[in-house]
């Protein structure tokens, strides 16, 4: 039986079918996707008046990404990024979509942004070793902050989405760490090393936290209850300066980012296939698309050091097999 909502949330051009099957696709897998299909839909509209019929030629994207000028710098990469998300995925089920052109550029922002600090493993290592220590050897408050800075390197997790874990989204035998309160509603279940595990349980059982271990009860802590963003942020600072690390002082997404691009360059190094991998990784952050997942790999020069070396061996190859 049809829902019984509005006709303007309904597709209705030639692009419906895919359509409504990429959305439910992105929801069948956690994602509160209530703001992406609104902008979809503005995409149905525009391909329903300006292209009625098969198939979609790429004159008409160019147009169509004209007509989002005015939206803001931000908004209009996510629009573009959703709807090329949505092409791809369109045009590998058989939509008749001409060459798909590759991805117009992200815009620049207002004002000045600093890029990501990518942190190299010894000086993770070195904000762990300070953070054991401050404010003093075995403190709650020491087990926190180092506790919180591991499992942001070896996951990637969001601050935020670190911080609202509860007990019970650990699940200890499995080694399985459920996200619940993921960027636009999305959930999802994260494998983890056996050291972070043992990590993890070491500090749920610390002497100093309160006896409340039931399932709900929060997994990062104070003296006063959950441990809150602004304290955390202020323990990476803190942290940071007494390591001696130089500046700019790594922000807790920073470790993020650190987590994505270390994980892509180890690819590189093993000879993987970096875009075939990319869907799992992005899959992993909690990203809504790999469009999102990219943007943490652009500009880094060790990156495109390792992209510019495997095209090059894949060069050198091809020059043996023709000479």
């Amino acid at each position: 039986m049809k829902r019984s909502h509005d006709f303007t949330h309904d597709f209705t051009s030639w692009l419906a079918a895919h359509l409504e099957g990429f959305v439910a696709l992105r929801e069948a897998s956690g994602a509160n996707y209530k703001m992406q299909r609104y902008t979809l839909l503005a995409f149905d509209r525009y391909i329903a008046n300006h292209s009625p019929q098969a198939p979609l030629l790429c004159q008409t994207l160019w147009d169509y990404l004209a007509s989002t000028e005015h939206l803001s710098a931000s908004t209009r990469d996510h629009t573009v990024s959703w709807v090329w998300s949505f092409l791809t995925y369109a045009k590998s089920h058989g939509a008749e979509v001409e060459a798909l052109p590759e991805r117009p550029p992200r815009l620049a922002q207002p004002g000045i942004q600093r890029l990501p600090r990518i942190l190299s493993e010894a000086e993770i290592v070195s904000l762990m070793a300070v953070a054991r220590r401050v404010p003093r050897p075995g403190s709650l408050r020491s087990a926190t902050v180092t506790t919180l800075i591991g499992l942001l390197a070896t996951t990637g997790l969001r601050i935020r989405e670190a911080l609202a874990l509860d007990i019970g989204d650990l699940d200890r035998r499995d080694r399985i760490l459920t996200i619940r309160k993921g960027k636009f509603g999305k959930s999802r279940a994260l494998p983890l090393r056996e050291s972070t595990t043992r990590a993890l349980v070491c500090y749920i059982s610390h002497s100093q936290r309160s006896k409340q271990t039931d399932m709900s009860a929060p997994l990062f802590v104070s003296s006063r209850g959950r441990f809150g963003y602004e304290t955390a942020r202020g323990a990476l600072r803190e942290a940071s300066l007494a390591a001696g690390l130089p500046e700019p002082w790594p922000r807790p997404h920073d470790l993020r980012h650190t987590f994505a691009q270390r994980r892509v360059v180890q690819w590189y190094e093993q000879g993987r296939d970096v875009d075939a991998l990319l869907p799992a990784l992005s899959t992993y952050l909690g990203h809504v698309s790999v469009e999102s997942t990219r943007h943490y790999l652009l500009d880094h020069g060790i990156l495109l050091e390792k992209a510019a070396q495997r095209f090059e061996q894949h060069t050198r190859a091809l020059d043996e097999v023709l000479s």
